[in-house]
């Protein structure tokens, strides 16, 4: 018997099979390149739209804390406005807030009658790390405040970097006792010299002196009482030391300071204007 007849309908089977499989094969391959094409098109077309879109919105600190969420359990009141917070982010961030928490009754809000609304959102920004706050010239002395009161570290290490890098800015004050010979406009130099000091800057900028002083002293209120903050109380001294008694008058009975630090101020002032006199 041929086997060679008999065998050939299994190759021709065979070789049918074999176009099928790379027919099939190449269809998938398509199919496959398709979609991924189709995949990359759409991945593409949403990284464009992340990338032209602007970051996210910041969330509305009013609204997220005036607001009730889960997992607030507690209240703070402010000047009749209700903040709900949770006890274990201000307990971790203040151990005064941790000591008042403990000390409250379960249902019984915390209570602060002495504190402006907006400072008291602002530093709570920092507590909460869905923020992303920031410190600047408008909230700097409200911020250097709150964080002594409540012991909050994290936020006054913050300030003090904030102060000190200002302070540095500073590069002298032109007024009635400092040298300010080589004030370009005479006219101005004295105008100013009789009425106002001047606080001039690195960048050789100069500006009426009345906020910085006040500025100044505000910042002098809390750091001369912080015995971890003795370079940047000697830096605020020897800028004040350079203005003229009027204008630290007018700063002093406008901030309600007490009489020790007056006392302190008065006398580095002294101290500063005898080595004038000595020189």
């Amino acid at each position: 018997m041929d086997h060679s007849i008999i065998l050939a309908p299994v190759k021709q089977q065979k070789k049918f099979d074999d176009k099928m499989r790379k027919h099939k094969s190449q269809l998938l391959k398509r199919s496959l390149s398709s979609d991924s094409l189709s995949i990359s098109q759409t991945i593409s077309k949403y990284a464009k739209t992340v990338i032209t879109t602007d970051k996210v919105s910041p969330i509305d600190i009013h609204e997220y804390f005036f607001n009730e969420r889960p997992f607030c359990n507690t209240k703070i009141l402010i000047n009749s406005q209700i903040i709900y917070v949770d006890k274990a982010s201000l307990a971790a961030a203040s151990p005064v807030l941790c000591e008042q928490l403990q000390c409250k009754q379960e249902n019984e809000p915390l209570k602060f009658d002495d504190i402006n609304l907006n400072d008291l959102l602002e530093m709570l920004q920092f507590i909460y790390p869905i923020f992303d706050p920031e410190i600047n010239d408008k909230n700097i002395t409200a911020l250097i405040e709150l964080s002594h009161r409540f012991r909050f570290d994290v936020l006054k290490h913050a300030c003090q970097y904030y102060v000190f890098k200002h302070l540095t800015t500073v590069r002298r004050v032109l007024g009635k006792c400092s040298a300010c010979g080589d004030f370009n406009n005479d006219n101005i130099q004295k105008q100013f010299i009789n009425e106002h000091d001047l606080i001039e800057f690195r960048n050789r900028t100069c500006l009426d002196a009345s906020d910085e002083i006040c500025l100044l002293c505000r910042w002098l209120k809390i750091y001369y009482y912080d015995d971890n903050s003795l370079t940047i109380k000697n830096a605020i001294i020897t800028i004040l030391n350079q203005c003229s008694v009027n204008s630290i008058e007018k700063v002093i009975n406008s901030i309600n300071m007490d009489d020790k630090l007056k006392c302190f101020i008065y006398k580095e002032r002294a101290r500063y204007l005898e080595k004038i006199i000595i020189k």
